[in-house]
């Protein structure tokens, strides 16, 4: 069933399939593009995703969270990972696209544009830090919702409300982390007048000025995740999925390639 889902999205974008994910085989001006066109109205519950290693793995353990990859409008390599096994696999753009670079190409393009931005996620005040950084950086972008908000079904009536009080977001931006913010853009995507959901994982925390990001050698090395597992070593726990990640599409490809 998934593998159909990726073959049908496959038709529309050049899809690659990644150890059953598909990630669109796009640069990010194309990325940027296909934006504004899944939020143009009356548009109405698309959404991107950001894909890097860890979502690929655990897409392999929880066959909803594969289905909601497989369903989305556009697929993103979010990590030197997928974007090299884009590669491998057949795909023809090198480097990533990243939630930071979505979130400041898509603002700079929407300031001169009708076009009602959101931002929900992240802890206490950063999603308000963002809009204000954003909306000083691009006068003209019209930001019409900035909240922290909270993923849980608990929380869901509550934040319809707060949605419903705004009025139609053309694009909002979702930084709960991986996992959570896609489970609840598939929840409430039907329930909000909302063009285009992009989940965008911790890139507020980098625009709000809470972290860092690595310098520009290392990201043009592929090394940025690198340095932010030097900054906060607890990742590791979440980055043990990468040496299975590369052996399993190493494996993809051989079998590929003499099969």
């Amino acid at each position: 069933m998934i593998s159909q889902l990726v073959a049908k999205k496959a038709k529309r974008n050049t899809r690659v399939n990644i150890l059953g994910v598909g990630v669109d085989d796009v640069f990010l001006e194309q990325a940027v593009d296909e934006v504004f066109k899944l939020a143009k109205p009356p548009s109405r519950g698309k959404y991107v995703v950001t894909v890097n290693p860890e979502f690929v793995m655990l897409a392999h353990r929880n066959a909803k969270f594969a289905q909601i990859l497989a369903k989305s409008d556009l697929a993103t390599a979010d990590g030197v990972g997928v974007a090299s096994a884009r590669l491998i696999m057949g795909g023809k753009v090198h480097g990533r696209i990243t939630g930071v670079n979505l979130i400041e190409n898509v603002c700079q393009m929407a300031s001169d544009k009708p076009i009602r931005i959101g931002f929900l996620g992240g802890f206490g005040s950063v999603a308000g830090e963002v809009a204000k950084r954003q909306t000083q950086k691009y006068p003209g972008l019209k930001v019409v919702f900035a909240k922290p908000g909270e993923p849980t079904i608990s929380h869901d009536l509550r934040l319809k409300k707060e949605f419903d009080s705004v009025g139609r977001v053309d694009v909002l931006f979702v930084a709960y982390g991986m996992g959570k913010q896609e489970f609840w853009i598939d929840r409430m995507r039907d329930k909000l007048d909302i063009g285009l959901y992009i989940g965008v994982g911790g890139a507020f925390d980098y625009i709000a000025g809470k972290k860092f990001r690595a310098p520009v050698v290392l990201q043009k090395l592929g090394l940025e995740w690198f340095w932010r597992l030097i900054l906060d070593p607890l990742r590791i726990w979440r980055m043990r999925v990468l040496p299975v990640f590369a052996i399993l599409v190493f494996g993809d490809f051989v079998k590929k390639k003499f099969s």
